[in-house]
């Protein structure tokens, strides 16, 4: 009986956020002889399977620049501050937070 040899499943081609991973089958286990069949009635000869479902991190982002706060003085050299925010997008799923962007 002609059968359908399986190959080794391959590299996944995403690291996150869904991938497919990809398997060939040969028609060698024996190969048909003598007029034998083929493989015509095993299947398909390649596989795929889903891989690596897991969300891809996400690095947060800076949002806009805040308002200006009140100056520390009323004359003189004072200072002004105003912030913004981790938020543009968050950091999710293991990405960076905002520190590394100064």
């Amino acid at each position: 009986m002609v059968g359908m040899e399986s190959g080794q499943s391959g590299v996944c081609t995403k690291k996150c956020g869904g991938g497919k991973q990809y398997r060939h089958r040969e028609c060698n286990s024996p190969v048909p002889k003598h007029g034998g069949s083929d493989c015509t009635g095993f299947g398909f000869p390649i596989e795929h399977q889903n891989c690596n479902l897991n969300p891809c991190p996400v690095d947060g982002g800076y949002s806009e620049w805040g308002e200006w706060g009140t100056c520390s003085k009323t004359c003189g050299t004072g200072q002004q501050t105003r912030n913004r925010s981790c938020n543009n997008p968050e950091p999710n799923y293991g990405g960076r937070n905002c520190t590394n962007l100064g």
